[in-house]
């Protein structure tokens, strides 16, 4: 009998304990779509941080960036200074309706019963959110692959004005993870700003935050697997210079030869770019190589017009004293080229 009243007494006080909380976490009567006034006046300040949590990739070609970011809102509502320690779903108490300006494939991890704020004290709200997937950035290719590009990203706030609500950087609380999962590139820094500027679409002023992803492309694949194979082409031409001169026909298919090969790497180079209205580091590169297999096919040429007019010696003269420009025109220029790219 005792054991069955212990019970039944546990149940009762268990009853009455969860009443107690659910009462303790009773929102007051409040509209949703109205921020709450700072008891000083003035715009709702917003602390906001963001964690770079990992960068999967970046596509050159749609100007697209994939990362996994972890983003955390703060903001002071004293409607709700009284329920310290609560949890609620976000529609049912004012939150800042931020949204990218970046056009994005974006995807949440915390939805529906888990997307909630917490109430800390004297009515200090946090909402914490993860956003994973693709963001359009615009990234310019000039000194492609010598470049090094800002990725920035920019969150708003459309319906609601700079005169009530104000983005406020936590730079302190902004940071990058320490490893991540992109190849090609080498993430460097991360920057968090604020600014009040006038949507030209609604004609309001609105505070906006622009997280900026600072990285540097890794240049090695393309020293190694393009440029070092361009060279090596490029010095099959020369070889010109070491056949007779009265072997015309072989310089000249010689030359047609490297001339072909370097096309066909200027054509694979192409399909990892978009199409550009200028000309990249590694297109002038190109260009450049083309033009000294071209000029290796045109000195073939003119060495073949002496030997037939008998200036076999002058020929002879002539090659040998391309086999020390050619060389020193190939690496001279590309040096230039990068070098102008990397500044």
């Amino acid at each position: 009998m005792d054991r069955w009243l212990a019970g039944v007494l546990t149940c009762i006080g268990a009853i009455l304990l969860g009443a107690a909380s659910v009462m303790a976490c009773t929102l007051p009567d409040m509209r949703t779509d109205v921020a709450p006034m700072p008891e000083h006046g003035g715009p709702v300040q917003v602390d906001a941080s963001f964690t770079v949590l990992d960068m999967l990739g970046v596509d050159d070609v749609s100007q697209q960036i994939n990362v996994d970011i972890g983003a955390m809102l703060v903001w002071r509502d004293p409607r709700l200074q009284s329920l310290e320690g609560c949890r609620f779903a976000r529609s049912q108490v004012w939150t800042p309706d931020i949204i990218l300006r970046n056009s994005s494939n974006l995807r949440t991890t915390l939805n529906n019963a888990r997307d909630q704020v917490v109430i800390g004290a004297e009515g200090r709200v946090t909402y914490r959110q993860r956003f994973f997937g693709e963001i359009s950035t615009y990234h310019n290719l000039r000194s492609f692959p010598f470049d090094a590009h800002d990725f920035t990203i920019t969150f708003m706030s459309v319906e609601t004005g700079v005169e009530t609500l104000k983005f406020v950087p936590d730079q302190a609380n902004t940071w990058l993870s320490d490893r991540f999962n992109i190849s090609g590139w080498h993430v460097t820094g991360l920057t968090l700003a604020e600014e009040s500027a006038k949507l030209r679409e609604t004609g309001r002023s609105l505070s906006m935050l622009h997280l900026t992803i600072a990285a540097e492309r890794e240049v090695n694949y393309y020293l190694f697997r393009i440029m070092l194979p361009l060279f090596f082409v490029v010095a099959m031409s020369w070889v010109i210079f070491w056949v007779p001169p009265s072997r015309f026909e072989f310089q000249i298919g010689l030359g047609a030869t490297s001339m072909l090969t370097v096309i066909a790497f200027n054509l694979a180079v192409a399909g990892a770019l978009p199409p550009l209205g200028y000309l990249t580091v590694l297109d002038q590169i190109l260009i450049w190589s083309i033009a000294m297999v071209f000029l290796a096919i045109a000195e073939a040429l003119v060495t073949g017009l002496h030997v037939v007019n008998g200036k076999e010696a002058r020929a002879l003269q002539l090659d040998r004293v391309a086999r020390v420009v050619f060389p020193i025109l190939l690496i001279g220029g590309w040096a230039a080229l990068a070098l102008r790219g990397m500044r």
